[in-house]
């Protein structure tokens, strides 16, 4: 099912966010302003909570191992049902499959959020950006 009818769209810009904590604090905002995210409730700081996992590990990942954060956005669709999520960042490399379980992964070495992300997204698409990088774009269910 497409997603094509957005009720709130966030674009990174010269302004646009640049960390994760940034990507956070607007993916908060956005989903403050849900008419199906009842933020405060132990329903709404659940799914408020995996909206803002998701938005950090994808920006984490593009500072981190994407050779920087070129794009981010973040809208409301399906009638607010839905949070999409794209980052773009500057390499062409494509994260691996996510294991079920990272083996061997020690403190430090990271590896368990790519396979939350999938967990908790209901889709994940990785595509050619177009001046270069890549771009993944998440839909995570809010309802």
């Amino acid at each position: 099912m497409p997603y094509h009818a957005e009720t709130s769209d966030i674009r990174t810009s010269p302004g646009g966010p640049r960390t994760a904590m940034q990507a956070r604090d607007r993916v908060r905002a956005l989903l403050e302003s849900s008419p199906v995210v009842r933020v405060g409730t132990a329903a709404g700081e659940a799914v408020l909570t995996d909206a803002l996992l998701v938005t950090s590990e994808l920006v984490t990942n593009a500072v981190r191992h994407g050779g920087g954060l070129l794009g981010f956005d973040a809208s409301l669709c399906a009638g607010g049902a839905v949070l999409r999520i794209a980052v773009t960042d500057a390499t062409s490399t494509t994260p691996p499959s996510p294991p079920a379980h990272p083996a061997g992964a020690t403190k430090g070495q990271g590896g368990f959020g790519w396979p939350l992300i999938h967990r908790l997204a209901r889709s994940v698409r990785i595509a050619p950006a177009a001046h270069g990088g890549k771009r993944i774009e998440v839909v995570v269910p809010l309802a």
